[in-house]
């Protein structure tokens, strides 16, 4: 038998005015009343997830900001300790300074690294930019890519991806590229990008313009990299902190997936999402190890570390040796070598107070002044062995360096 028909007031303005809006069977009543509450608590859930995003969104606009301005500090006050020296765009094409202006502002340099212990670098790089091209691009790729991340993980989150993708990245470069000095700013960004890409590919279905949005990342990682292969950014820092980034992002985008009824496949993401932050973490100590026992992988990649190009020589951002050879002759002549391999001729020289210090002068001025055309100095078969005393002491052969 059917439910007598009966006239309620529903929940809603209109019960406020006293009117009768519905008139059937109490059935009919209560399945509109659970459709409006389910309605009501859908638009509860949805202004809770936007304020919680305006939240989010504002804390990350304020780090964002405060990298915005710090990295901005850096590179002007860093300008003006070399005296506003910006090198010629064939040195640095970027529009900053050239290699002793990257060395004294913490650019990341392996040598210094290894043999003076100034692991400080490895941070300080992170921050450091090559050129005022350079900091345009990097700080469009954070404020592009974090806001894309933002909208579904903690502003926190992005900005640990963006340090400890930074420091795997830079740990790629001081061993891959170790040949070379570097400004390491656009590997953060570039762990960014790859944290991007993750949550694109697992939310694949969740945006409407997917092609758009895969070709404007592929174009904006393309002109990133175009930039990465001048001198003073690397290449291989930046597909470090790429890679680094997109494991990162794996793991914060497995643990925000909504739960299941499966807590076998729960524990799974969870360990999955664990297993990605650790290799990152490991990444990190396999890179500290390499450098704290002097084994950087250099010279494997040095195209990807810096490509060469009719438009910018690659050699401006070689570390080249610190010491110069001086070789001495039967018939009184010498030669001094250079860091960069030029050979200079010092004719006869006819002097018994020549020391590490002497060479070292002959060196600085000298090798400036070097065209790089080799001067033999005399026969080299009949070289003595009456050598100088280098920087460790002891006696040398014909050929002695200052460093």
């Amino acid at each position: 038998m059917a439910a007598p028909a009966v006239a309620m007031v529903p929940l809603g303005p209109s019960a406020a005015a006293g009117t009768l809006a519905f008139t059937g069977s109490s059935t009919e009543y209560w399945a509109i009343v659970a459709a409006q509450q389910q309605d009501a608590e859908r638009y509860q859930r949805t202004q809770m997830a936007a304020a919680a995003l305006r939240r989010r969104q504002r804390v990350f606009t304020l780090l964002y900001n405060m990298l915005a301005v710090g990295e901005l500090v850096y590179f002007i006050v860093g300008l003006y300790l070399i005296d506003w020296q910006v090198a010629d765009l064939r040195d640095n094409p970027l529009l900053g300074p050239g290699a002793l202006g990257i060395v004294k502002l913490g650019g990341t340099h392996t040598q210094r690294i290894i043999e003076r212990h100034q692991y400080w670098r490895l941070v300080s790089s992170l921050f450091h930019n090559a050129g005022a091209i350079h900091l345009v691009s990097n700080l469009g790729l954070v404020w592009a890519f974090g806001h894309f991340l933002v909208r579904d993980i903690s502003p926190w989150a992005v900005a640990a991806t963006f340090l400890c993708s930074g420091l795997a990245g830079v740990l790629v470069s001081a061993n891959v590229g170790a040949q070379y000095m570097s400004a390491a700013a656009s590997i953060p960004a570039f762990g960014l990008a790859g944290a991007a890409c993750s949550k694109l590919l697992l939310d694949w279905r969740r945006y409407a313009w997917r092609p758009v949005t895969l070709a404007l990342l592929g174009f904006m990682l393309a002109a990133n990299a175009f930039l990465g292969a001048t001198p003073f950014v690397d290449n291989s820092g930046n597909s470090g902190g790429l890679v680094a980034g997109a494991v990162m992002g794996l793991g914060w985008v497995l643990v925000r997936k909504e739960k299941t009824r499966s807590r076998v496949r729960e524990a799974l993401l969870h360990l999955l999402a664990a297993a990605a932050m650790v290799g990152v973490l490991a990444a990190v100590v396999v890179g500290l190890v390499g450098l704290q026992y002097n084994a950087p992988v250099a010279g494997c990649c040095n195209p990807w570390v810096c490509t060469g190009s009719a438009w910018w020589d690659c050699d401006a951002s070689r570390i080249w040796p610190s010491s110069c050879a001086f070789t001495t002759y039967l018939n009184s002549t010498a030669t001094l070598t250079c860091p960069k391999g030029q050979v200079v001729g010092m004719g006869v020289v006819n002097r018994t107070d020549i020391s590490s210090l002497l060479i070292q002068q002959w060196c600085d001025t000298y090798c400036n002044l070097a065209t790089g055309i080799s001067s033999g100095g005399g026969d080299s078969s009949s070289s003595s062995s009456s050598g100088v005393s280098g920087i460790g002491g002891g006696l040398g052969s014909s050929s002695s360096s200052a460093s």
